[in-house]
């Protein structure tokens, strides 16, 4: 809708409106004329009391030209069209000025002061004249015989054949969105076309709106649909790499067991399980860029976490780069988890060394920044408060314009085959996202990249949880148990690991390969069980349904929850489920035997 600034209809302004230039009428929700001025008096005149009796055709499309019912007869007009309040709008008619036939001469001067940027076209495209708003849209660009495909781009077809579309009738879709071929700023359009008879040629009078705002909408829903997609693929994949993971490193855990060092295979079963627990790692970065990694949050002072990692930092640059760190003098406390938070900076610190291939300066400051008012920038807005902020600077390369907003999705990388995976900021960027923080870039080709960290200030003294469902194993393999399992896994892979790890440290287990097969295993009311071993991700019932249905008639046994997704995922579940804790996979066979044995003692 066209911006006017109308005159609110109240009594006190009455007059005021009625002193306006140009036509205007009030309409109620029900299409009821609630008020006219004198100006819209003059073209309508005072009997037309609703807009199927103003208008000749309905609905009306604001910038196009229409015909309405006048006490003289019929006349073409432009309309522009505002809301004006909840249960009204304001309805501008644009006439033509006096004794001018609209359907042949638009007067154009006439029109040099309407707040809505018109254009008349040839029929070739040529611009044959422009009013003021048009000008300041499109900027110096915007000339006399300019033609229009030289102002403006992105139809996905040519601009020709678009305006002999409208000059012969043949238009589906009355307006399109264009981008302005302004260099100094980027400026979306809607543009609308309108035929009009001009002596004996025919033109065409173009109306722009500007969608820039709109534009920018769009794109921030459809790349925050396509991020979420991504992120629910990736979720999807770990999740499904994460039950392989287990099976190969599981097993390769088992094999370890029946080979000293002497052996000539000891050497390939270690290299099996180093590269297993390499491919752990990559899908770790996949569930951090979904964020649906399990988080250890702990109140952390940003200075400190860099003090410890600045000497592993150094190392990473090499010799031809140099670390500096700059600290605020009182650095407020974050919760964050550190092993996440320092693979963020080293993320950052790697990409920033790789963009000064000659040598150069890593910069890295941190401040605590007030935020007054929301701060809106890159189509996220951060909330007003206190932030501790982290930014890592280089001189080197930079990042073209084009790229910029692409650097943080998955796979996309700057840097030439072969020399990485584009996995790395994606990571940084789910990290910080599910920190509850935020992660900015700005760069300049030629003079280097800045990335700045906002992590919200810890207010307040930290509480303390407690976290039932994060295990901690004791160091060493325990001493062989006894005890009735119960292992609730759908994949028979992992399931097959699992019993046999469970059995050679003296567990007697019995197996389900789903929870309905669980409950009717339950239902021998002789068998004693002392643990529940169950995925939480399974067809049918999931672990934590059946484990309730099943606590209800043995209220003491303890349960290990087991999944490839994280524990966020169904936290708040689990919680709620008595003597239970939560192990992620991928897990050894040492995580998994440790975290029975201390469910059981």
């Amino acid at each position: 809708m066209w911006r006017i600034d109308p005159v609110p209809a109240r009594d006190g302004v009455r007059s005021a409106q009625e002193s306006m230039a140009l036509p205007m009428v009030m309409v109620g929700r029900s299409g009821a004329i609630l008020f006219m001025n004198d100006a819209a008096r003059t073209v309508v005149g005072d009997r037309v009391k609703s807009l199927d009796r103003l208008f000749i055709s309905l609905p009306i499309t604001p910038g196009t030209v229409t015909e309405i019912t006048t006490a003289a007869g019929n006349r073409q007009v432009l309309v522009g069209e505002i809301e004006a309040g909840a249960n009204r709008r304001a309805i501008y008619l644009l006439p033509p000025p006096e004794g001018a036939n609209p359907a042949t001469d638009l007067g154009w001067e006439s029109f040099q002061d309407l707040p809505v940027p018109l254009i008349k076209l040839g029929p070739d495209g040529t611009v044959l004249a422009f009013n003021r708003m048009a000008a300041k849209l499109l900027g110096v660009s915007l000339r006399r015989k300019a033609h229009l495909s030289q102002l403006m781009e992105g139809l996905g077809r040519s601009i020709s054949d678009w305006l002999d579309d409208s000059l012969a009738g043949r238009l589906v879709q009355k307006s399109e969105f264009l981008r302005l071929t302004r260099t100094d700023q980027e400026i979306f359009v809607q543009v609308s076309l309108n035929r009009i008879s001009d002596g004996e040629e025919p033109a065409l009078i173009a109306v722009l709106q500007d969608a820039t705002e709109l534009k920018s909408l769009e794109a921030q829903f459809v790349q925050s649909q396509k991020m979420q997609a991504i992120g629910q693929l990736a979720g999807g994949v770990a999740h499904d790499f994460n039950n392989l993971l287990t099976a190969i490193s599981g097993h390769c855990d088992l094999l370890l067991l029946r080979h000293d060092q002497g052996d000539p295979d000891f050497s390939d079963l270690v290299q099996i399980n180093q590269n297993a627990n390499r491919a752990a790692a990559l899908v770790g970065q996949l569930l951090a860029f979904s964020r649906k990694q399990t988080l250890r949050p702990e109140t952390l002072n940003m200075r400190d976490t860099l003090a410890d990692l600045t000497h592993l930092l150094n190392r990473l640059v090499g010799e031809k780069v140099t670390l500096t760190l700059s600290h605020d003098p009182v650095l407020a406390p974050i919760r964050a988890d550190k092993r996440q938070l320092e693979q963020v900076l080293m993320n950052l610190v790697v990409n920033a060394r790789d963009a000064m291939p000659a040598g150069g300066e890593i910069r890295i400051v941190t401040e605590v920044s007030t935020l007054e008012q929301p701060l809106e920038r890159d189509r996220v807005s951060v909330p007003a408060g206190r932030y501790v902020t982290v930014q890592v600077n280089d001189d080197g390369t930079g990042i073209p314009r084009d790229r910029l907003q692409k650097v943080f999705e998955p796979f996309f990388t700057t840097k030439r085959t072969g020399e990485g995976t584009g996995l790395g900021l994606s990571t940084a960027y789910g990290i910080v996202k599910q920190t509850g923080g935020f992660i900015f870039v700005d760069s300049e080709v030629g003079r280097g990249t800045s990335f700045i960290l906002y992590f919200p200030v810890l207010e307040g003294q930290p509480t303390t949880v407690s976290r039932a469902s994060v295990s901690q194993p004791e160091e060493g393999l325990p001493q062989r148990s006894d005890g009735v399992i119960l292992l609730v896994e759908d994949e028979a892979p992992v399931r097959a690991f699992a019993s046999r790890a469970l059995r050679l440290r003296g567990y007697t287990v019995l197996e389900a390969e789903s929870a309905e097969a669980a409950l009717k295993t339950l239902e021998d009311k002789e068998l004693v069980i002392d643990v529940f071993v169950t995925d939480v991700v399974m067809p049918g019932m999931d672990g934590p349904s059946w484990v309730r249905q099943a606590l209800k008639q043995r209220p003491d046994v303890r349960v290990v929850f087991v999944s490839g997704y994280a524990e966020d995922n169904f936290g708040e579940e689990q919680s709620k489920i008595p003597n239970s804790v939560f192990l992620p996979k991928p897990f050894s066979l040492t995580d998994l035997t440790n975290t029975v044995h201390n469910q059981l003692h």
